[in-house]
């Protein structure tokens, strides 16, 4: 662990670009691939390193790919993502317990994308689900003995000579003084405290964070679905076994010249299919077999 310094660089601005035709699909992705093994000082994120070893062309793509253009994968993303907004801003004003449950409410209307939902049916019901969480947080908060201290808070850290980047929900101290990098989870089925030992997103923030703070703090996942807390304490070789991976990952597409899409069953879930050459050349060969 003590090899490792802490970084400061920044990441790189994303390009947007328009699609159209299958050739210009061709050529953006041309470009973006470009564009991806030229610039090395690129900051990795658990996310983008699981994108590559999933699929390299949808590492691209994600990187790239405009936000309008890219596949809504459903209403759980987007309760997701309003739940988190909300209780971000929510600890910016001191934690939900701060906060009025109307206030909580208002702010998760407002964000919430209901154009996620399929019907008006799965729009009441994602609806219903969120408000009942954030009520439930706000309850548990005021019970809460742990400090908070900040919200969506990015830490970044150098492995060696490879740059990464973690961002925290919500960073809290306990009543002994331990940091604590949290996140937020709105899945029927949350890791608990086993998997949780095992989950690389939370993990490398955990690496990272120790490496940016000079602390090693303590992992923890708000289970907001199911009303639960969960944490991780993460010894130093379990720690180093999560460096290494992201190195692994980090280094691999440092030294990939072609990211070649890799199709499997994973381009059910893609969220950017939609803009993969690959996929819709296998797409179009199915129809034509089908005759369609």
């Amino acid at each position: 662990m003590g090899r490792l310094a802490l970084a400061g660089r920044a990441g790189v601005a994303h390009t947007l670009s328009s699609v159209g035709t299958s050739n210009g699909q061709q050529k953006d992705e041309r470009r973006w691939v470009e564009q991806v093994r030229t610039t090395p000082d690129r900051v990795f994120t658990a996310g983008n390193l699981m994108d590559y070893s999933l699929c390299p062309r949808k590492f691209v793509l994600s990187l790239f790919a405009p936000a309008q253009q890219r596949r809504a994968l459903g209403a759980v993303p987007a309760l997701h993502s309003a739940v988190r907004a909300t209780l971000v801003a929510a600890d910016r004003k001191g934690g939900p317990a701060a906060v009025s449950l109307e206030w909580l409410r208002d702010e998760f209307l407002r964000r919430f994308d209901t154009a996620a939902c399929s019907d008006s049916l799965e729009e009441e019901q994602t609806v219903r689900l969120g408000l009942r969480m954030l009520a439930e947080f706000q309850a548990a908060a005021r019970e809460h003995p742990d400090e908070l201290v900040g919200a969506d808070v990015r830490y970044e850290a150098t492995f060696e000579d490879l740059p990464f980047a973690a961002v925290a929900d919500r960073v809290e101290k306990t009543q002994e003084g331990r940091l604590v990098v949290a996140r937020y989870d709105v899945t029927r089925n949350p890791p608990g405290p086993r998997r949780l030992l095992n989950d690389f997103s939370i993990g490398l923030l955990v690496a990272v964070a120790t490496l940016a703070t000079g602390e090693k703090p303590m992992g923890r996942l708000y289970a907001l679905r199911v009303n639960k807390t969960y944490q991780a304490d993460y010894d130093d070789s379990r720690l180093e076994g999560i460096q290494r991976r992201a190195m692994t990952l980090a280094r691999a597409i440092r030294a990939d010249a072609e990211y070649a899409p890799k199709l499997g069953d994973h381009c059910r879930w893609c969220r950017v299919r939609l803009l993969c050459s690959a996929w819709q050349e296998r797409r179009a060969s199915m129809l034509r077999v089908r005759g369609w």
